[in-house]
């Protein structure tokens, strides 16, 4: 958590998926937005990248990515920009629309994560075949995690579980389990759910300097700037438009105001210190109040969505 601070951007190019994921961790069933990334944002977007030297990590991502018209226009640019390239996908494509993707970004390809969403796969024997293929034919120099959301386990996913996780020793593929996160809170979880996740209490951040800002974003398809998943739905914590000349990042660490961090990347990246700094959190909290009533009527179809997914929940 101490180490130089790791320098990356997740760029949301869509909305869109191939799945509707009951408790999507992007909060898909909370936007309004279906939309993709527009040409105007993607060009902003290139020439930002222009600016910045390439020792930044570019994640692009949605949705499913590979949905956006421009998909393979877009890692092609910044693949000739000379940057790493992460991607991750549900697998509901076919092998050789991956296999068209390893050509192309070859060892630039830094990672490419797979994510299996048990609730929506209709044919599991069919995607374990193709999870097979793709770690064959994949670069080399590619790494590759499996990511199992642990959503209300039953004995049939168990089974399919056991699988994935043997296809992935077999090939030296890392797994991880995940607990679901929505609107920045973790879902409820059963002891059964308990023995996958082995459940760590969250990391307490409120306070904490941190480099996201400075070091990481998060761009949305609509050129929308956050210096962080977590703190995505707060005023404060915009840094402004991809499509606006005068967009620049932070210059400085600045503290964090959620309570707990619920995405790993700014501890897998090192941009967390253990320097806090109470003032300027108060001054981001008192911002963030005084926007709070224009934010309920701007999303109030997310507060509802909430509610409908607090009671699916705890029936």
């Amino acid at each position: 958590m101490q180490g130089r601070p790791k320098k990356f951007i997740d760029f949301i190019i869509t909305q869109k998926c191939t799945y509707k994921c009951a408790y999507c961790s992007q909060s898909k069933l909370q936007t309004k937005s279906k939309n993709n990334a527009d040409k105007k944002t993607i060009i902003s977007f290139i020439n930002f990248l222009k600016k910045l030297e390439n020792d930044w990590e570019i994640t692009i991502t949605g949705g499913e990515a590979i949905l956006h018209p421009e998909f393979f226009d877009i890692i092609t640019k910044i693949k000739n920009l000379n940057f790493k390239i992460n991607l991750i996908t549900n697998l509901s494509f076919n092998i050789r629309t991956y296999e068209k993707i390893f050509n192309i970004l070859n060892n630039k390809l830094n990672r490419y994560d797979i994510s299996f969403h048990l609730d929506e796969i209709k044919n599991f024997d069919e995607t374990i075949k193709k999870f097979e293929k793709f770690v064959q034919t994949k670069p080399k120099s590619t790494k590759t995690t499996v990511l199992i959301p642990i959503y209300k386990i039953n004995k049939i996913k168990e089974e399919e579980i056991k699988k994935i996780i043997k296809i992935s020793k077999k090939y030296n593929i890392g797994y991880d389990f995940q607990q679901i996160r929505i609107l920045n809170k973790y879902t409820k979880i059963s002891s059964k759910e308990k023995k996958y996740l082995k459940f760590k209490k969250p990391f307490n951040s409120f306070s904490k300097l941190c480099n996201a800002g400075q070091t990481s974003l998060v761009i949305y398809e609509n050129g929308e700037v956050y210096r962080c998943y977590s703190s995505r739905f707060l005023k404060s914590n915009s840094i402004g438009n991809i499509n606006n000349k005068n967009f620049k990042l932070y210059k400085n660490p600045k503290p964090c105001t959620q309570k707990y961090c619920t995405c790993p990347k700014p501890i897998l990246y090192n941009q967390i210190k253990k320097e806090k700094d109470f003032i300027n959190t108060i001054k981001s909290m008192i911002i963030n109040s005084v926007f709070l009533p224009y934010y309920i009527i701007k999303n109030r179809t997310i507060l509802k969505n909430k509610l409908l997914q607090y009671f699916a929940q705890n029936q």
